[in-house]
């Protein structure tokens, strides 16, 4: 079961890498809101980085409450201004870094917690980890995967 979540979540640096040939200029044009490709990568990091904590406390059989950030909105623009202050190709392998760290934390907490019931909270590990990242990974992709077949096509024409 961890090795299907580990999988899922490892999809996403194959992902970046196929970034990694466009150009500065496309990684950093506005596509969703105010959010470029850029922008969203750094945004996916920032929760990776902040869930490396957690799976450490979980590891280390400490108490932990599986929820969304109290301060989502707050939390998203701290990590695109973050990210905004980075190359964007430097950028991408922080990313890909950053996911590779939690994949590996990940495969290191036991069954046992991966499938149990997280004190005052209504998520397992597997199911936080389903609607929160691997959920989220997919619906950030098709984003950028929609912009980028509307670049390629205006390059055609």
């Amino acid at each position: 079961m961890i090795t299907d979540a580990s999988n899922d979540l490892e999809r996403l640096t194959f992902f970046i890498s196929n970034l990694i040939p466009y150009s500065d200029d496309v990684l950093r044009k506005q596509i969703v809101g105010k959010w470029s490709i850029q922008d969203i990568i750094s945004h996916i990091m920032g929760w990776d980085k902040n869930f490396i904590t957690t799976l450490d406390r979980i590891i280390n059989n400490e108490e932990v409450k599986l929820e969304e950030h109290h301060d989502v909105q707050a939390f998203n623009e701290a990590s695109v201004t973050f990210g905004r202050n980075i190359e964007p190709h430097d950028l991408l392998q922080e990313a890909i870094s950053q996911r590779r760290q939690l994949v590996l934390k990940l495969n290191m907490v036991s069954e046992t917690a991966f499938i149990r019931q997280f004190h005052n909270s209504a998520y397992t590990l597997e199911t936080f980890l389903r609607e929160m990242f691997i959920g989220h990974d997919k619906h950030h992709q098709e984003q950028i995967l929609r912009h980028l077949q509307t670049v390629t096509l205006n390059n055609q024409q």
